[in-house]
């Protein structure tokens, strides 16, 4: 049986979907220095990671986030938070990676990689990326109450399948990008497909899904952040949408978090611009050079392989873009011979 959602378009929905198109263009249409535009994503980077996994009891704060992604000792840590980040950084490179392969990249095979990344070293192997083999439960961790049981594991890979399939039909493709990642996301939780990990699989499936369809605002977002900031608001939504039946409350509630989330963006976005107004040298970069940009900073450095990887050029043409942003101010060289390199 084929995966039918249902929801309508409320007015409330309506205004939150234009209000959302519209914010976008303003973001994409100003122009800001790359070094902004690259701060802007990894602050987006570090509260994404820092709020999928604060929701599911993680202790680290952002800073310390930085520190641990940064290769710095950090104490009083428990090894299990430390993983769990690293983890989900993985998960966004990946995620990445996912987007710039092709449209008809099979749904469940990137699923189930998202979960192995997300999980490894803190569940089996065997459970790390594999459906489980038992039932599961949402408990209430104050009063150990049952919220929600999920279906029933033999129902599992059948309902994965469904949803994937539904994701790729012609009717889901005509669908608001947002409408379609907030479906994923709580079909996907109401599946509960694993043994753990469900939560942020569910918030990075979503993610994937807006980002595949072009809807990535050049990264400079976090939704989960809105999930963190409240979240007895954001199991209430899941859990009324499941008693309802219908998913249009979910959808409102989705869309609400993300216009909050681009408004928030828009105004360092439009704070940036005028800066750039007041700047006598703004540099604009192409989309190969913001992408070999957007690698030193997130990692730290770029070698010359790094960038032909990154960038799919020859090396000669990956040594001049790395100059050119030398010569701009936006990189520096280190070290000699082999061991050359950027940051």
């Amino acid at each position: 049986m084929a995966y039918k959602p249902i929801f309508s378009i409320s007015p409330k929905l309506s205004n939150f979907l234009t209000d959302i198109s519209v914010t976008r263009e303003k973001i994409l249409a100003l122009k800001i220095l790359p070094q902004r535009e690259i701060r802007l994503r990894k602050s987006a980077r570090l509260r994404m990671i820092h709020s999928s996994t604060a929701i599911e009891g993680n202790l680290l704060g952002l800073r310390d986030i930085e520190a641990v992604l940064g290769g710095q000792a950090v104490t009083n840590v428990r090894d299990k938070d430390r993983l769990e980040v690293i983890n989900y950084e993985k998960v966004l490179k990946a995620i990445d990676t996912m987007v710039g392969k092709s449209e008809k990249e099979d749904w469940e095979k990137q699923i189930s990689k998202i979960h192995r990344l997300t999980t490894t070293g803190l569940l089996p192997i065997k459970k790390s990326g594999h459906y489980r083999s038992g039932p599961v439960f949402v408990v209430q961790h104050l009063t150990g109450k049952i919220m929600y049981r999920a279906p029933a594991a033999s129902k599992v890979p059948k309902l994965i399948k469904t949803l994937c399939s539904w994701l790729e039909n012609r009717q889901t493709m005509e669908l608001s990008p947002v409408i379609v990642a907030s479906i994923a996301h709580h079909q996907f939780v109401t599946i509960h497909p694993f043994a753990d990990g469900n939560g942020r699989t569910a918030r990075a499936l979503a993610t994937l899904v807006l980002y595949r369809r072009g809807f990535d605002i050049k990264k400079m977002f976090a939704l989960d952040d809105y999930y963190n900031r409240d979240r007895q608001a954001y199991y209430k939504a899941i859990r009324q949408a499941r008693k309802e039946r219908n998913l249009t409350s979910w959808l409102e509630y989705f869309s609400r978090g993300l216009l909050l989330e681009l408004q928030q963006v828009l105004e360092k976005v439009e704070h940036f611009n005028r800066e750039l107004k007041t700047s006598k040298e703004p540099v604009y970069l192409s989309k190969r050079q913001r992408e070999i940009l957007d690698f030193a900073a997130m990692n730290g450095k770029i070698f010359r392989s790094d960038a032909v990887d990154v960038a799919t050029v020859s090396s000669k043409t990956a040594y001049r873009e790395l100059e050119f942003l030398r010569l701009s101010g936006l990189l520096k060289r280190k070290g000699k011979g082999p061991n050359t390199h950027y940051i």
